[in-house]
């Protein structure tokens, strides 16, 4: 039997952790599998581990799952390091937002574009460091999923540590919900199984900023991108207008919807202010620890637990890869070695991928002439936020803030940066 130890850095998380339990052991049933799960909460992450025994014994998978609040323990040995953590991610967004108020009134705050998205960058570009420096030692051999955000820029800084990286997001196939609408104008919830049946696409650019640039018919294989541009042309919408009116600008349509392109461009008038970057309030948290508590326990089912599932879904790389059960994914996030040839290599960029036992394989993709320069810009001021984490200099921050079309002020910008790194000094290395 296949013998495979996968530690999972954030398991805590009451949306991730469960999903992880949920696609290696109910969805893929992986047995021989050992779940690591490792949390800095020690109750939270000693429950997921009891759900995660339930489920194994009561599906009949042999699967050994542990809990830990080390993270050598947990990734001693490790043939693969999935992460979704973030350290104290509400307390320390509420705190950049207060700066951002009393330096640059005004700025567009979001998770990851502007002042509030690098100081989150440079953060979580310290904890994958680390990580990577203990993988490094106990896991030499191991690669990284990662699903934190920002993703690309945590991805990138990981693998410039020396660990072969995939990063995983999904949010590029909300464009199935957003064409069922134009084509039917009706809605679509996740996983959007009507319109994958319905069309095949093509879907590449980088994390937040990727683009449909092909779309057929399953069945007939005829080519709808002239019938998309004409619907939204006659006033067809999915309701994410800024998207749509990409696509009559450039031919494309970009997928991540309107509140994560944003990030990428200077803020629209009246632009809707991000004032929370974690799941749930404290109540809504409170009540979800009280439902895992009684399901480690046997004392209620999992499938409300499980209900509202991470899109993200690393688990079935780990089974393509060791359990020899190659999978195509529609989009994974890999350095760029050639197959987005319009943008830089040292970046990572999003395509589609197919995975077997010897690793991802993604697909070749030719970015159209009219969105190479709104990538091209995106993936420089990724670079600069890596650059400056890897180099640890604020005057590289400062140029990061320069490139991100975000921050309109600029003196303004660089100054709440610099109160930023001072009020983070604790998570952070030394900026001089």
């Amino acid at each position: 039997m296949t013998r495979v130890k996968v530690a999972v850095v954030g398991a805590g998380s009451f949306v991730f952790g469960p999903s992880v339990l949920k696609h290696a052991i109910l969805e893929n049933r992986l047995a021989g599998l050992e779940l690591a799960l490792l949390d800095v909460d020690r109750d939270t992450v000693r429950l997921m581990a009891g759900v995660g025994r339930r489920m194994a014994r009561e599906a009949g998978v042999k699967a050994k799952v542990t809990a830990h609040t080390q993270r050598a323990k947990a990734l001693a040995g490790a043939d693969f390091v999935i992460c979704s953590a973030a350290r104290q991610i509400f307390k320390r967004f509420q705190t950049d937002c207060g700066i951002v108020s009393r330096l640059a009134p005004g700025h567009l705050v979001t998770e990851f574009g502007g002042i509030t998205g690098i100081s989150y960058s440079l953060r979580q570009i310290a904890l994958i460091q680390g990580i990577a420096a203990d993988m490094r030692k106990l896991c030499p051999k191991a690669w990284l999923f990662n699903v934190s955000n920002p993703l690309p820029r945590v991805a990138q800084a990981a693998h410039e540590a020396g660990v072969k990286t995939v990063g995983f997001c999904s949010v590029s196939i909300g464009c199935y919900g957003m064409l069922w609408r134009i084509f039917g104008g009706a809605a679509i919830a996740y996983p959007f199984t009507g319109g994958r049946e319905t069309w095949t696409a093509v879907l590449a650019g980088l994390n937040h900023f990727s683009w449909l640039l092909e779309l057929r018919g399953r069945e007939s294989g005829a080519d709808l991108l002239p019938e998309l541009r004409r619907r939204l042309a006659c006033g067809a919408t999915s309701g994410q207008k800024r998207c749509e009116q990409f696509c009559r600008e450039t031919g494309f349509m970009l997928t991540a919807g309107d509140e994560h392109i944003r990030d990428f461009f200077a803020p629209c008038p009246g632009a809707r202010q991000l004032r929370q970057a974690s799941h749930g309030t404290p109540a809504e948290r409170e009540q979800r620890l009280r439902l895992l508590r009684n399901v480690a326990a046997g004392k209620a089912p999992w499938d409300e637990l499980t209900a509202h599932e991470s899109w993200e879904k690393p688990m079935d790389l780990v089974a393509a890869m060791a359990f020899g059960r190659p999978a195509e994914f529609q989009a994974l996030n890999l350095i760029n070695d050639g197959q987005i040839p319009a943008l830089p290599r040292n970046v990572f960029v999003e395509t589609p991928c197919s995975v077997s036992a010897k690793g991802p394989v993604p697909r070749k993709v030719v970015l159209p002439q009219e969105i190479r320069p709104l990538c091209l810009r995106t993936a420089q001021v990724t670079a600069a936020i890596v650059r400056a984490g890897a180099a640890r200099q604020r005057k590289l921050v400062h140029h990061a803030v320069e490139l991100d079309p975000t921050v309109l002020d600029k003196k303004a910008g660089c100054a709440a940066l610099d109160e930023c790194l001072r009020a983070h000094a604790d998570l952070l290395p030394t900026y001089v």
